[in-house]
């Protein structure tokens, strides 16, 4: 009786083969890592061409500043604002740091905020922003204060007619580049945005501050003294233009004297009044 016993395959790998599988995944690697070399020595070669173009760029004389613009201006001369600037004469337009002229334009006192352009191949663009003076401080000296309250330059009152001037404050705390009381800075905003197109902005000569009373105006037309005390202002700055246009209605503006807005709701009228005749018969048969 015979038997078949199952035999399992046995595959036997040549040392020969071995060798070649080895030596070819050796050739792949280092194929590989030629390749990666070959990138990397690319990519330096590239840099260094990068470089050597943008040193050549910073040296060209094609490239020096010879224009500066300069927009914005309402009151300084563009020439002084390119003074402040202190951009070197005949710089390299890329090697500029428009970040240190921002600096510097922004020391000026008048000038707020500023912007920097390049315009290749030579000019420079200057945007300013300048502070709007809305008043004159009095202290030792005056200062011109913005619509933030902010002092922000040494001014002489006769070349800015027409500002009102701020009073009342201690001239000990007032100097260039302080900031005024925050009620001051509140009515000076309402102020200039009301009466843009309800008071007239250059009719109010005088701002007055009293640590008891309040704030009160005074125009420079008649006279007359306006108590807003110390809060509401822009409330009581809307509530002044009613009174105001009920008096030109009944012909009683030209007597008008004082108006006092501090009593909450309460408006208080002063001056010298004429009773029309009318009213007067009326009063005395009653």
């Amino acid at each position: 009786m015979q038997i078949s016993l199952p035999f399992e395959t046995i595959k036997v790998k040549s040392k020969k083969n071995s060798y070649r599988i080895k030596r070819l995944q050796l050739y792949r690697r280092l194929r590989l890592v030629a390749k990666i070399f070959l990138v990397l020595l690319a990519f330096v070669a590239l840099s260094a061409l990068c470089l050597a173009s943008y040193r050549a760029l910073l040296s060209s004389q094609l490239l020096q500043v010879t224009r500066i613009q300069v927009n914005g201006c309402q009151y300084l001369d563009p020439q002084a604002v390119i003074q402040q600037a202190k951009i070197p004469s005949g710089v390299n337009i890329l090697s500029l740091d428009l970040d240190g002229v921002r600096k510097r334009l922004t020391q000026h006192p008048w000038i707020a905020t500023a912007a920097i352009s390049r315009e290749i191949p030579d000019r420079i663009r200057i945007e300013i922003e300048e502070r709007k003076p809305v008043a004159l401080v009095k202290g030792h000296q005056f200062y011109l204060a913005d619509q933030q309250g902010a002092c922000f330059a040494k001014a002489v009152p006769s070349e800015h007619a027409g500002l009102p001037i701020i009073t009342g404050l201690d001239p000990g705390t007032l100097d260039s580049g302080c900031k005024l009381p925050r009620e001051f800075t509140v009515l000076l905003e309402n102020l200039y945005r009301e009466t843009q197109l309800k008071l007239p902005w250059r009719l109010i000569s005088e701002i007055r501050w009293n640590r008891n009373a309040g704030l009160s105006f005074f125009t420079a037309r008649g006279g007359i003294q306006v108590d807003l005390g110390s809060e509401d202002y822009g409330i009581r700055i809307a509530k002044l233009e009613k009174v105001l246009r009920y008096l030109e209605k009944k012909g009683l503006q030209a007597q008008l004297r004082g108006i006092d807005l501090s009593h909450g709701n309460r408006v208080f009228v002063r001056g010298r009044f004429k009773i029309p005749k009318q009213n007067r018969s009326k009063q005395k048969g009653v």
